[in-house]
């Protein structure tokens, strides 16, 4: 039995794993999808604490905290888009409880690169100015999608079902999650398998040639960015694949 931690990327919460979370579970392995702090069921946090307090170093204690907590070891530990970020800060505190990093469309920073840095190549230009004038301005949170077609045009999920589901779960996303820059050079955590799931759909080509450059096993699904939402048993088959011994 393998354990997955599986973190959700921004504006997102645990639930965004509803799909694929019990795919998994069914093919006997345990699961946990928390959900970050001020994000999800988690999102009223964001009223109790000072903005400031809601950066990556947060988002990386709250998992490094479930690992502890739990006691949990040789875990698979998953991030999507954003929290590519969180599980390479949760990789150089924990590689002990670590087996692999699992990147799904997930950015894979350098040392002192913050997620903002990440994003001209998958994003665009215009997106990457929204987000740093939301920096500049000090701006506490970047507000989520309202509309079904937000929906569609940045993540490709089109399925009215889906769509409706998530409208009323996303959440605003805290500004310095993005902001703020990830510190690496832990040789134990340089030694972890890491792996790379690249979506056709979204841009993350770039980050999957480095990943691959690198020595990573990469694998592709053939779907816009959330595979966990438009091709959850895809991406459950390739997290069991990566699992096998």
């Amino acid at each position: 039995m393998a354990t997955f931690v599986l973190i959700h990327g921004a504006w997102h919460g645990g639930w965004s794993w509803w799909k694929t979370a019990p795919l998994l579970r069914r093919a006997g392995h345990r699961v946990l999808a928390p959900s970050l702090t001020g994000l999800g069921e988690r999102e009223h946090l964001a009223a109790l604490l000072p903005p400031a307090a809601i950066n990556l170093d947060l988002h990386v204690r709250d998992v490094t905290s479930l690992l502890h907590a739990d006691d949990l070891t040789g875990v698979i530990l998953v991030g999507h888009a954003y929290a590519g970020m969180v599980i390479t800060g949760v990789a150089e505190l924990a590689p002990e409880r670590i087996s692999t990093l699992v990147y799904v469309n997930g950015v894979a920073p350098a040392d002192g690169e913050a997620m903002v840095d990440q994003l001209e190549a998958v994003r665009g230009p215009e997106f990457v100015a929204r987000i740093r004038g939301f920096i500049a301005e000090g701006a506490p949170f970047m507000p989520a999608p309202t509309e079904p077609g937000e929906i569609a045009s940045r993540w490709a999920i089109t399925d009215p079902s889906d769509q409706a589901f998530m409208l009323p779960r996303l959440s605003p996303q805290p500004t310095l999650t993005f902001a703020q820059p990830v510190r690496t050079g832990n040789p134990d955590a340089a030694a972890l398998r890491r792996e790379f799931i690249l979506c056709s759909e979204s841009g993350f080509e770039p980050v999957a040639q480095r990943a691959a450059a690198s020595g990573w096993g990469v694998h592709h699904i053939d779907t816009g960015h959330d595979p966990m939402v438009t091709r959850p048993r895809e991406l459950a088959d390739i997290l069991l694949t990566i699992a096998s011994p």
